[in-house]
């Protein structure tokens, strides 16, 4: 059976990590023959997926490193042992800083960078919002990018934002997210369990926003667009979702019809409860998966022109402009206010547009073909990246 391997920074809530460990477990969860070994390295601790992951049955090593470069020689001797140890068939490295130790790490370990791939999850970055550190390593791993087998990215503006950076591998994959969509369902009960726990009225619209608090998320957009629509007479609550969204600031008169519930780990209970999801980011996001989470659940989606979102979207929701709350409380207002039999048919398309092009297992056929090809069983025909999501037809 082959092995491989996966290596990112750590495994708190965020997309990637989120990503790692649905397919992770997935393939740890299926005994086929053709389904390799699934081994998870985190270069810091477990997070909030290491349990998921053992839980599955993954196999789970935590390298311990501390910020900074100070502990970086030994979590590279750490990881090269790692690989010696196992000798992984592939090595799929998640984010930029496990590129730059894994590409290291395979060349001392003599598994040699034939068989890794990086697995690029961001798009359109803001550069000037990371620290030095991100913004040298992007700079070295533009130059190393013809290092590994294959350069993958979930979106195409994804690929488009490095190309633009200096990358230059030897091969392009494209790994869209996917989404299982027997843990994302609707749910006509979540609304008001939901509710019930915020202790608000079932009556009013439920918007949500899933996002750890970051600028790149732009909160401050999504809480006027809500200021802008109880102004206009509407009464809508704002549920926010997410590592230290309760820290946020919110103005003394949204207070009342605001809910920061922080880092939960039953977000696949709580997003069937949104009327609508919403998700503002300005910059950063490639295929987002909170877009994809709330449509697999029934839930209408609001989503800026970045990434690849208006792609996913599709007709099924609203596309608005970045840092536009105008634009945005224009959007809810349209959708809170859709006769019932448009809002019943919204629903459905939403949860059919993930099942029928972002579904859990064509995503992971894309990752087990790509791992084939690592391995030296067979190239892959055709992981190819579709047209520019947002030129026309």
């Amino acid at each position: 059976m082959a092995t491989v391997m996966h290596i990112i920074n750590e495994l708190e809530a965020g997309g990637a990590e989120r990503i790692l460990t649905r397919i992770a477990c997935h393939n740890s969860r299926d005994s086929g023959p053709n389904i390799p070994r699934q081994i998870v390295v985190s270069l810091m601790d477990e997070g909030v997926f290491g349990t998921d992951l053992r839980d599955a049955g993954v196999e789970l090593h935590c390298l311990g490193m501390k910020p900074g470069i100070r502990d970086l020689p030994g979590a590279i001797i750490r990881l090269t042992r790692l690989m010696r140890k196992f000798k992984p068939d592939a090595i799929m490295s998640w984010l930029y800083h496990s590129d730059f130790l894994a590409t290291i790490a395979a060349t001392l370990s003599g598994c040699g960078t034939r068989r890794l791939a990086w697995n690029i999850r961001c798009a359109e970055m803001d550069l000037k919002q990371y620290g030095r550190s991100t913004r040298i390593v992007l700079a070295l791993l533009a130059k190393m990018s013809g290092a590994p087998a294959v350069v993958a990215a979930n979106s195409y503006t994804g690929q488009q934002h490095h190309i633009k950076c200096g990358y230059n591998p030897k091969k392009w994959a494209y790994l869209p997210n996917g989404f299982d969509t027997d843990e994302w369902h609707p749910d006509p009960d979540a609304k008001n369990r939901l509710c019930a726990e915020l202790d608000i009225d079932p009556a009013k619209h439920l918007v949500g926003m899933v996002a750890r608090k970051d600028l790149a998320k732009d909160h401050v957009t999504v809480l006027e667009a809500i200021r802008l629509v109880r102004n206009n007479g509407h009464n809508v609550h704002l549920a926010l979702v997410g590592q230290n969204t309760e820290e946020l600031a919110i103005a003394d008169e949204l207070v009342p019809h605001v809910s920061a519930l922080g880092l939960r780990r039953d977000v696949a209970q709580l997003v069937p409860a949104f009327d609508i999801a919403v998700l503002a980011s300005s910059f950063g996001e490639g295929f987002p998966n909170v877009i994809g989470e709330a449509m697999a659940c029934g839930v209408p989606a609001i989503g800026n022109d970045v990434g690849d979102v208006t792609d996913v979207i599709g007709d099924t929701g609203k596309i608005v402009p970045q840092r536009s709350p105008d634009k945005l409380a224009k959007a809810i207002e349209e959708l809170i206010t859709e006769d019932a039999e448009s809002r019943t048919h919204r629903k459905m398309a939403s949860r059919n547009r993930i099942i029928n092009h972002y579904g859990l297992d064509a995503m992971n056929a894309r990752y087990l073909a790509l791992w084939d090809e690592l391995a030296g069983k067979q190239p892959v025909a055709e992981l190819g990246f579709p047209r520019d999501p947002r030129q026309p037809n």
